[in-house]
Parts: structure tokens; C-alpha cells; sequence
């Protein structure tokens, strides 16, 4: 059974551009953070466009799903950037491609699904409504699905909530392997 059978996102799509880095999704220069509502208020406040990620009345955004272009998240390691997307609203991401870093602190910090997909969309995706099936690898926005690459032996970390949260039943037995050891063959049993 696929552990994300039930897992569906259905919001408002947000468009960022190619390389837009973890300095324009949560700048540094806001730190100290004073807590999720400031993260919130200051997610992808550098990012020029209208209208804005984030309402600045309500410190929170309308938009669910990011569409994004090439090397969505370069730059630092910065884990405030997945946060502060979360914070705001946003429950997904589909990029071009990511920043390694980026990606595997989404999956890592279990707030944001990073879904990779070679889109076309440009600005004209702004506002419109994107459902996303993660179990079924699908997101349909105007009328048209697309399938996108399942996440392998991350769907264990991704169901738990994160890499804490899967540790944690790990160590208590109750999720399975995500990598199982290699087999010992008769002849090369271990001393």
C-alpha cells in the first residue's frame, strides 16, 4: 500500500522565475527570526512581482502551490526557506529543477512537497487552481493533468512528516526499511 494514497493539495498557483535562491525566499537580513508569523511575513519578500507571495495585511498567502522554474531554492542550505514558504500557506513546489540542498530540506523538514516536473507554465499560471495527487504522481491545473516522477525511497520519510518524525518510528519499529542491506550470499557469510 502507498503510504501517500489520500495525500491531495488543491490551492492557488504562484510563479517564480529561474534560480531564485534561498536569499530571496527567506533573506538574511531578517534574522533573527521571531517566529513562524515573522517567517511568514518575510517569505519571498525579494521577489519582485504582483501581486506579492505573501498579503501584506494578513502576513499570510492566498497561493498553495509554487510553479517555478530552473534551480528553484540555489544558493545557501538555508532551512528557513522551506519554513518560511510554509509559514505563509504554501504546500508544494513544482520546479524545473531544484537546488539539491533545497529539495532535500523540504523532504528532510517534511513542510513543503518539492515535485520536479519540466513544466512549460510561465506568469499566465498565476492564480489558477492546481490539485496535486501525490500518491498518484499527478497535478492537474486548466484542465490538462501531468504526471510527474514518484519519490522513490523518500515516500517513507515524505508519509512520517519529515526525517525526524521517520526516525523516530524507525527506532520504534514501526516503518519499514527505506534501504534494505545488501543480501549475504551462502559463501560469504560475515566472521
Amino acid at each position: 500500500m502507498n503510504p501517500l494514497v489520500g495525500h491531495f493539495i488543491t490551492g492557488k498557483a504562484f510563479y517564480c522565475g529561474d534560480h531564485v535562491n534561498t536569499d530571496v525566499i527567506s533573506p538574511g537580513r531578517y534574522e533573527p527570526y521571531d517566529g513562524p508569523e515573522h517567517l511568514a511575513r518575510c517569505a519571498l519578500i525579494d521577489y519582485e512581482t504582483d501581486p506579492p507571495f505573501v498579503d501584506l495585511h494578513t502576513g499570510k498567502s492566498p497561493f498553495k502551490v509554487i510553479i517555478a522554474g530552473y534551480e528553484f531554492g540555489c544558493g545557501s542550505s538555508r532551512e528557513t526557506a522551506p519554513q518560511a514558504l510554509h509559514y505563509a500557506g504554501a504546500e508544494a513546489v513544482i520546479a524545473r529543477s531544484f537546488a539539491r540542498i533545497f529539495f532535500r530540506n523540504c523532504i528532510n523538514l517534511g513542510l513543503i512537497i518539492p515535485i520536479q516536473y519540466d513544466h512549460s507554465f510561465d506568469t499566465a499560471i498565476l492564480g489558477q487552481t492546481v490539485e496535486i495527487d501525490v500518491a498518484a504522481h499527478t497535478f492537474t491545473v486548466g484542465g490538462h493533468t501531468h504526471t510527474f516522477k514518484g519519490f522513490g525511497p523518500l515516500v517513507p520519510i515524505i508519509a512520517a512528516g519529515g526525517l525526524i518524525p521517520y526516525t523516530r518510528l524507525r527506532l520504534k519499529g514501526e516503518t519499514p526499511r527505506v534501504w534494505a542491506p545488501k543480501p549475504t550470499l551462502p559463501d560469504q557469510t560475515p566472521p
